[in-house]
């Protein structure tokens, strides 16, 4: 089953973290790991952390399930 949400990216050496939304968490984060590995990932701090730390001290986890409708409100009550 498809699970929509929030979840988080956190790198567990300096406890920065990424919040997102998806409407399928799971491929989601595949999709993050994909373009952090070619360098391609849009936001320039998760990539420049990502490329000083390494994908071992990355940590991706849901924090939320939520209908699709809510995605954007939740995420930005998490971000808050």
């Amino acid at each position: 089953m498809r699970k929509s949400g929030i979840y988080k990216i956190e790198n567990i050496v300096t406890k920065q973290f990424y919040i997102g939304s998806a409407t399928y968490i799971k491929s989601r984060w595949g999709r993050h790991r994909r373009d952090l590995k070619l360098t391609q990932h849009a936001n320039k701090h998760l990539q420049s952390s990502w490329d000083k730390h390494g994908e071992s001290s990355f940590v991706f986890s849901i924090v939320e399930e939520c209908h699709k409708d809510k995605l954007i409100e939740r995420e930005q009550h998490y971000i808050d």
